[in-house]
């Protein structure tokens, strides 16, 4: 699964996601002029045509930069790239969300999503079984309340898929999100030993 599926697929679910619109080129944009932003603006690679994969990226940027960067990052790619746009965040909350063939497993950690994918701090971890009936609960069982589990599990009914993580935060502005979405093998043999 390619990132820019991943995406298509968070929007066909109709699931929570940061304003985005695809572009290739600043000429491309239209929503972005019309979305307002609180800490930025993120540009991130989502797919490359005829070429290696080049993963090309900013977070933070002030708004009056984001059309020269898409084009400055178009030109270091070839012509061959497609962007994704959207405000950037601060993080809150921040977790992963894992759908297998027989459970489902919320884990949650104050702060960015980095802390818990690349560090491995998990606050709380919540384990579901295939009919999504909570089976056990790892850390403070507060940390995420009845309905911030239920807005993340909403994934697997709509997503309707297995074998899958996908990242949610929740911002500073109490804005619940998703924002992306890889197969297990996708995501790495560092997610795939933790989760194994």
């Amino acid at each position: 699964m390619t990132i820019l599926h991943g995406l298509q697929l968070i929007d066909r679910a109709k699931l929570p996601h940061p304003e985005w619109e695809f572009v290739r080129t600043s000429r491309d944009l239209e929503k972005f002029f019309g979305i307002k932003d609180y800490v930025g603006w993120t540009i991130r690679t989502v797919a490359v045509t005829k070429g290696a994969w080049k993963n090309v990226y900013t977070n933070w940027l002030p708004k009056n930069q984001v059309p020269s960067t898409i084009d400055k990052f178009q030109k270091q790619l070839g012509g061959r790239a497609l962007f994704v746009v959207y405000p950037s965040w601060k993080w809150k909350r921040a977790g992963t969300l894992l759908i297998e063939k027989h459970r489902a497993v919320i884990e949650t950690v104050k702060g960015a999503v980095v802390d818990l994918m690349r560090h491995g701090k998990v606050d709380a971890a919540y384990y579901y079984d295939a009919k999504l009936r909570l089976a056990s609960t790892v850390g403070d069982r507060a940390t995420l309340t009845p309905g911030q589990r239920t807005t993340v599990l909403q994934a697997v009914r709509k997503l309707a898929l297995k074998n899958v993580i996908l990242e949610w935060g929740i911002t500073t502005q109490d804005k619940f999100i998703f924002y992306r979405i890889e197969g297990i093998r996708e995501a790495g043999r560092l997610l795939l030993k933790k989760y194994s």
